[in-house]
C-alpha cells in the first residue's frame, strides 16, 4: 500500500507507467492516477464500461454494433436495446446511441447468461417472439457475414435457460443431471 500525502512529492513509478514524466511520479502525478482510477476503475461495472467503451473507440460505421443487456425485461424494453446498424460516428448516430447505452446500464436483476445468448441466437435467427418480443427484425444482410457476440457478466449464471428458435425450453443439452449442487 502507498499512501499519497502531500508532504511526500516522490513515488515509486513502474516501468509501464508513462503519466509520470520524471523517473519517479511527483505528487499532483499520483493523484490524478488516483482520480483516473477512481472515476473509471474503482467497481466492475466501471472497469467494464471502461475497458469496452475504450475498445470500441475506433471501430467505424464499417461495422454493425448493437445492444442488448443480459437482462432486458419482457417484452425487451428499449431502454436496454439498440438494434443492430451502421456504427456511424457522427452526432446522434448509431455510436452515440451505443455509448448512451453502455453508459446507461446500471447491474441487477440476477445473471441469467443462457437465456442472454439463447436471446442473440434467436435475433440473429430472425425471431422477435418470446424472448425477443420487443426486439427488431433480422439483423442479417449477407448469408456470408460474421457475427460476434460479446458477453460480460460479474459472475455464475442464474435463471432461464433460454428458448430454441422453436420457442420450447433449451433444457439439458449434456447428458448430464443436474444434481442441484
Amino acid at each position: 500500500r502507498t499512501d499519497i500525502v502531500s508532504s511526500n512529492d516522490s513515488y515509486p513509478k513502474a516501468a509501464s507507467r508513462t503519466d509520470c514524466a520524471g523517473a519517479t511520479c511527483t505528487y499532483a502525478e499520483e493523484m490524478t492516477n488516483f482520480a483516473n482510477w477512481y472515476a473509471y476503475y474503482r467497481t466492475r461495472m466501471q472497469t467494464m464500461k471502461s475497458a469496452a467503451s475504450r475498445s470500441f473507440s475506433s471501430i467505424d460505421n464499417a461495422y454493425r454494433v448493437g445492444f442488448v443487456t443480459i437482462n432486458p425485461g419482457s417484452p425487451v424494453s428499449s431502454g436496454k436495446y439498440l438494434a443492430i446498424g451502421d456504427f456511424a460516428g457522427s452526432a446522434g448516430g448509431q455510436k452515440q446511441a451505443w455509448y448512451n447505452k453502455l453508459f446507461g446500464i446500471s447491474p441487477g436483476g440476477g445473471t441469467p447468461l443462457r437465456e442472454a445468448l439463447s436471446r442473440v441466437g434467436r435475433h440473429y435467427a430472425n425471431i422477435t417472439s418470446g424472448i425477443n418480443n420487443g426486439m427488431s427484425a433480422d439483423p442479417m444482410q449477407y448469408s456470408c457475414q460474421q457475427n460476434f457476440s460479446i458477453l460480460t457478466t460479474d459472475g455464475y449464471w442464474n435463471g432461464a435457460a433460454g428458448q430454441k428458435l422453436d420457442g420450447t425450453s433449451i433444457g439439458e443439452q449434456d447428458n448430464v443431471e443436474d444434481t442441484g449442487a
